[in-house]
């Protein structure tokens, strides 16, 4: 009975957790695969749980969808110029490579003309071309054919470097040259080129001096999924803080609630960065960000922003049909063959859209006819039957009481 007790709370919190909302998908003018996206307000209504999803024709029917991981275009090639290309027969072919700019490398992607045969290299790097130091030794490149091509692409990993000058030297003693034809190294941009901005939330800054810390707490009207986050610093030249993310949360221990605060994300806001970063993903209505300022001024900032990366699902839809999008937190993750049906996800599929969410009330079931033993009736007779026993008793027992004292 202390067990089923201890659970009452448990199955309250439960149920009134659940939720049901409900939108409409708008019309789409052709017959096919569709993309929806998963808007920020639709990711918070389904707990950010893309099981609790379901779509549903005219005729109430279940319409499979699949997730659909969106080839991102926030990275691009950037070229280097190849110095030089020498060959001593019979011995190596070495390639010298440019970076000018001293950047930070630690791989590159050539560009080879097709070719059957294995290569060892070496890879060094210079500042001057005159004196070359070792990054790596004796490896060995192949299957540098591809059929249908003139040429592979194949990318090179070594320790990370600014070396302005770095030298591949492919071993030819047992075979012809090969045909080096570009070099490149793939960038990726900054975070909120390929997310969505979130809207509408409240920051409050407050300044601890005797911790010495600033505390920015960031509140939803509704949790949000979190990606990415940006600041806005207009004060001081230069700066160097750590800065991190924490969240409020609870969790039972030997049959109590215990709250405690969490470190979600880690790093350093500084002068010489855009102050963006991608950070552990994570769900909920309001969380704080903690910078130390030591013993250095706190720092000015105008705005806080926040990022969600796109999610979007994949169905098959008809023209001019009504579709319904419903959410239902009792739901689980529903199995379609939609996934392994050879879908071609790098194509560019035209996009659905959905309108009037909006929540629903969940309707109260409907009460079962009641047994007599669950009767009001019964529980009152019971309790007369008990005051009879009990006032029974204590009659006997007061007689008894009365003949021993005579």
């Amino acid at each position: 009975m202390k067990k089923l007790i201890n659970l009452i709370p448990i199955l309250i919190a439960s149920f009134s957790l659940a939720q049901n909302y409900q939108g409409k998908i708008n019309k789409v003018s052709e017959n096919g695969l569709h993309q929806i996206s998963l808007t920020p307000e639709l990711r918070s209504a389904s707990q950010n749980n893309i099981d609790f999803l379901r779509i549903f024709d005219a005729e109430n029917n279940e319409v499979p969808y699949v997730i659909y991981e969106e080839k991102s275009n926030n990275s691009s090639l950037k070229n280097f110029t190849i110095l030089s290309k020498t060959a001593v027969p019979n011995v190596a072919t070495s390639v010298i490579i440019s970076n000018e700019n001293a950047l930070n490398l630690d791989n590159l992607t050539l560009k080879i003309a097709n070719t059957s045969v294995d290569k060892k290299f070496n890879i060094s790097g210079s500042n001057d071309q005159k004196e070359w130091f070792g990054l790596v030794s004796n490896k060995i490149i192949s299957d540098l054919n591809e059929a249908g091509k003139t040429s592979v692409e194949r990318n090179f990993s070594f320790p990370l470097n600014n070396y302005k000058f770095l030298k591949f030297d492919f071993i030819d003693k047992n075979s012809l040259p090969i045909n080096v034809l570009e070099a490149s190294l793939e960038e990726s941009h900054s975070v909120d080129q390929s997310k969505t901005e979130l809207q509408n939330f409240t920051q409050k800054i407050e300044t601890d001096k005797k911790q010495k810390q600033t505390r920015i707490t960031i509140t939803f009207a509704n949790p949000q999924v979190i990606d990415g986050i940006g600041f806005e610093i207009s004060s001081l030249s230069y700066y160097l803080r750590d800065a991190r993310i924490l969240i409020n949360k609870a969790r039972v221990y030997k049959k109590s609630t215990e709250n405690y605060v969490e470190s979600i994300s880690a790093f350093q806001l500084n002068s010489k960065s855009k102050n963006r970063f991608d950070v552990q993903s994570f769900f909920t209505k309001e969380f704080t960000i903690e910078i130390d300022n030591q013993d250095n001024p706190a720092l000015e900032i105008n705005k806080i922003n926040l990022f969600q990366s796109p999610v979007s699902i994949l169905t098959d839809l008809k023209s001019n049909e009504n579709y319904t999008l419903k959410i239902d937190s009792t739901w689980s993750a529903p199995q379609y063959d939609l996934a392994s049906s050879g879908i071609d996800f790098n194509q560019n599929y035209p996009v659905a859209t959905i309108s009037n969410l909006e929540k629903i009330e969940q309707a109260k079931p409907n009460e079962q006819a009641k047994t007599f033993w669950q009767t009001s009736l019964f529980m009152w007779i019971c309790i007369v039957l008990a005051v009879a026993i009990i006032g029974y008793f204590a009659v006997g027992l007061v007689k008894d009481i009365n003949k021993e004292n005579k």
